[in-house]
């Protein structure tokens, strides 16, 4: 399933990123939320459900329009009013973190068995954070599963993922890294037994031919130096490297990126001083960290006075009438990306 781009920012609130946000301290010993019990997580599955569908109506009402449909129109369609709609929405949305939340533990889990494999444990924790997630839009509790069995799958998917894209410089195909895995279980198993795990007893044992034992095992060790020469040396001067010839993709070594920066910003604060009341301005920008302060809904809850609770949905809340706005002034595909 595709979510269009109406719900993209909404979704946001419950994305990898920021769900790791909440975890930022998670080496310090952060945990998860306390585990739900069954009927909560039933009454918050049939939530995202519904949640789910209304993105399901939106798609087929854009296919069947040609074009994005309004708020209002996906409302009429439904047959709500388009207050009714942005309520269920934010709902989902929150059901969405409270049982992803409930399961952090579960990830954190995961992700450990995978550290020092090559891969930093924060991207093992968001390889499994986007496991959770997908794994919560897929659970059915009418199927008599409980969600940390049904995620368990999931979660472990995104983690190995995760290690795949981020232990090597150079990625290596997916089935290479499986067969990696095997041979690599193999060798344990012989060296167990006291024999040397030589290329003809891995295959052996593997029932897989020499030839791609070896091709998988050199795989990991060839090196390129990028310092050696790309041409010959010419009147004996020293000739240009393979470095000189790669181009330079950093963000921050971009001049256009600096005023691309600033000009997003400049038309977010104007957005956001046009439409928001204070109250709802405090706490977007303490929550996205538009002043350089990046705080979560407890910190902002404990700052303003109020319950952790109604900061998020004052939040939510505020994210609605941005996106609404930013419709009008042709500004929603930049919030959506930033």
């Amino acid at each position: 399933m595709s979510p269009s781009s109406d719900f993209k920012l909404l979704r946001s609130f419950t994305s990898p990123d920021l769900l790791q946000n909440r975890l930022k301290g998670y080496v310090k010993g952060v945990v998860s939320d306390e585990v739900l019990p069954h009927a909560e997580v039933v009454r918050l599955s049939r939530i995202i459900r519904a949640g789910l569908s209304m993105e399901d109506h939106k798609s087929r009402l854009k296919e069947r329009l040609g074009c994005e449909p309004s708020d209002e129109q996906i409302a009429d369609s439904l047959r709500i009013s388009r207050a009714d709609l942005q309520s269920k929405l934010i709902q989902c949305s929150l059901a969405r973190e409270k049982l992803a939340m409930s399961n952090v533990r579960l990830v954190m889990s995961i992700a450990q068995k995978y550290d020092n494999m090559g891969a930093e444990m924060a991207d093992l924790v968001q390889g499994g954070l986007i496991g959770l997630l997908r794994g919560i839009e897929k659970f059915d509790s009418t199927k008599g599963f409980k969600i940390s069995t049904y995620v368990y799958w999931w979660i472990r998917q995104g983690v190995s993922r995760a290690l795949v894209d981020n232990s090597r410089t150079l990625r290596l195909p997916n089935h290479l890294h499986e067969r990696l895995g095997l041979i690599r279980n193999a060798k344990i198993r012989l060296e167990e037994k006291g024999v040397t795990p030589s290329i003809d007893r891995i295959a052996e044992s593997l029932n897989m031919s020499q030839r791609k034992v070896r091709n998988a095992t050199e795989a990991i060790s060839k090196v390129f130096s990028l310092d050696r020469e790309a041409f010959p040396s010419l009147n004996g001067l020293p000739g240009e490297t393979h470095h000189s010839y790669i181009a330079d993709n950093r963000l921050e070594n971009n001049p256009w990126h600096g005023v691309d920066e600033w000009a997003l910003k400049v038309e977010v604060n104007k957005l956001i001083d046009s439409t928001l009341q204070e109250r709802e301005k405090e706490i977007i920008r303490l929550y996205h960290g538009l002043d350089k302060e990046c705080l979560t809904w407890e910190d902002i809850s404990k700052r303003m006075g109020l319950s952790r609770e109604r900061v998020r949905q004052v939040g939510l809340v505020a994210v609605e009438k941005l996106k609404h706005a930013a419709r009008k002034s042709n500004m929603e595909a930049m919030l959506v990306k930033h």
